[in-house]
């Protein structure tokens, strides 16, 4: 006897209904990709809940699941939570870079396309006072998300023979207009 194939075909009302019930759990997580300088090896789950838990130590209960692929999803037990932690687009966990997005409706890491690409900036003319680190990230933040900065714009003065210009490596959104 052979067997037959069960098939059920769920009216579409039932389908949303799960569907929105699905989202309305997740109403406070975000998404997230973790950007690395080039040579930097991934972080574990753990290794980047420890990272991120002095970042925020502030928050309530919150919880990180690898999607695979550099992504994660994180979960909030608070609107408010989500918001502190959305208020920064990127976090810096030196080396890398987390970048937060908000929560799509069916989103597989697998089908995600990259619109983004990591480019080398240079910042030139700029006075010697602003060739620190967190201050070519801050000037570099309004081209797009920086990753680090080269080795020889971060050189003490006493060290450094090259000042004609500032590199920073930054992540930016190819769609854009580029400035």
């Amino acid at each position: 006897m052979a067997k037959a194939a069960l098939s059920y075909d769920l009216p579409t009302l039932v389908v949303e209904e799960v569907m929105i019930s699905g989202m309305e759990t997740c109403k406070h997580n975000l998404h997230a990709r973790i950007l690395w300088p080039k040579g930097s090896s991934p972080l574990t789950v753990y290794a980047l809940r420890n990272k991120l838990a002095p970042l925020w130590k502030n928050l309530g209960k919150w919880g990180v699941t690898s999607l695979g692929k550099g992504y994660y999803e994180f979960c909030f037990s608070t609107l408010e939570d989500l918001k502190r932690v959305r208020s920064n687009a990127s976090w810096n966990l030196n080396p890398g870079i987390l970048k937060l997005f908000s929560l799509t409706k069916d989103f597989c890491p697998s089908l995600q396309t990259s619109t983004t690409a990591k480019v080398w900036v240079r910042i030139y003319s700029l006075a010697r006072e602003y060739w620190r680190p967190k201050k070519l990230c801050t000037i570099a933040n309004s081209v797009g998300t920086p990753i680090c900065t080269d080795s020889a714009s971060t050189k003490p003065m006493m060290e450094r023979t090259f000042g004609h210009f500032a590199r920073v490596l930054v992540d930016m959104d190819v769609t854009q207009e580029l400035r």
